[in-house]
């Protein structure tokens, strides 16, 4: 798509892209259409064979652009990415084993690497701050607020899609304070990873299969 920069903000213009042959198809599909309803309105009383070869065609040509149209290349208007406001961090409990350390360093820097919009990761077990990796807020420790502790008394991901519209953003303020979405994913009671991105609903079908799995083994890591 067309790429706009303005002000350090990246902009992506929405476009849909079809091919050649596809567009042979619409044409096609197109004029059937309008052919059979010409005919259609032009014409008295059908025979009932004809009255049916004219809906088969009318099928035909709607299967046709149905299948262009879901086939085509359609790039979503991609939502603003803005600068945090933080400090990047690299702090990891240095009371765990230097290999728990390693794993922990491991799994958060994956999650940043995979996902482009990941900018901040935070380990939380026990209620005791395990990591902090990436762009970091102002407070030194993760303070477990209502919507995390929710989720781990739910044992269920949560997935703050635009965290800026949400009043409980205030109680992310391990994060950067203009964080634009979060995944939390509980491992346990009052455990959690916790995942920000720097764009509104930055995180694809991917990034939240995979949140669990990087949980699992931190869970496995800190409690082995």
């Amino acid at each position: 798509g067309r790429q706009q920069q303005r002000g350090g903000v990246q902009q992506v213009r929405c476009e849909v892209k079809i091919s050649s042959n596809d567009q042979f198809l619409v044409a096609v599909g197109s004029v059937s259409l309008a052919v059979l309803m010409v005919n259609r309105l032009m014409t008295g009383e059908l025979a009932a064979a004809q009255s049916r070869v004219d809906l088969l065609g009318v099928a035909v040509s709607s299967v046709m652009l149905l299948t262009v149209f879901a086939r085509a290349d359609i790039q979503a208007r991609e939502k603003e990415s803005v600068r945090l406001a933080g400090v990047d961090q690299d702090e990891i409990d240095s009371s765990l084993p230097e290999a728990s350390q390693q794993m922990l360093r491991f799994a958060a820097q994956t999650l940043i690497k995979v996902a482009a919009s990941t900018k901040s990761v935070a380990v939380v077990h026990r209620g005791k701050t395990m990591a902090r990796q990436g762009i970091m807020g102002r407070a030194q420790q993760v303070e477990l607020g209502p919507i995390v502790e929710k989720a781990c008394s739910d044992k269920s991901q949560a997935y703050l899609a635009d965290l800026q519209i949400l009043p409980g953003r205030k109680e992310f303020t391990y994060l950067p304070i203009n964080t634009q979405a979060v995944i939390i994913e509980p491992f346990g009671d009052s455990s959690a990873l916790i995942i920000g991105a720097d764009k509104v609903r930055a995180f694809t079908g991917l990034d939240l299969a995979m949140s669990p799995v990087i949980a699992r083994l931190v869970q496995q890591t800190l409690e082995s």
